[in-house]
């Protein structure tokens, strides 16, 4: 039975080496799974009676960014900042601020209360 089990596999052993069983080796490429980003959006805001004013636009192309946000700082000056990107140069602003242009936002008004402390009655 030994002798059986023995001839097997080396039968096999030889068969697999000279042609028995042969595959390729898979050939690797590379496949681009995701196109390149692309879009753009934009949005405002205009609240008077809170002074909540700003905006902001952006667009995507690829590796390209470029955009602009604005809004009114708490003493009425407007800051306006144009940004860029574009693969991996950074993130590169250019900032501007126009002061005066929208009237200050008011002073926060807050009465501190007074303690009220228990005072005990004494018979």
């Amino acid at each position: 039975m030994i002798k059986f089990v023995v001839l097997a596999i080396a039968i096999s052993a030889v068969h697999c080496q000279y042609g028995g069983y042969h595959q390729e080796a898979p050939q690797y490429h590379e496949e681009q799974y995701y196109d390149p980003p692309h879009y753009q959006f934009h949005y405002d805001v205009h609240d008077e009676h809170t002074g909540d004013i700003k905006s902001q636009h952006e667009q995507r192309e690829g590796d390209k960014t470029e955009g602009e946000y604005s809004l009114v700082e708490p003493d009425g000056s407007l800051r306006v900042v144009k940004y860029a990107v574009e693969g991996k140069s950074g993130f590169q602003a250019e900032v501007q601020k126009e002061h005066g242009k929208y009237k200050p936002a008011p002073e926060p008004s807050y009465n501190k209360p007074e303690p009220s402390y228990y005072k005990p009655s004494y018979h």
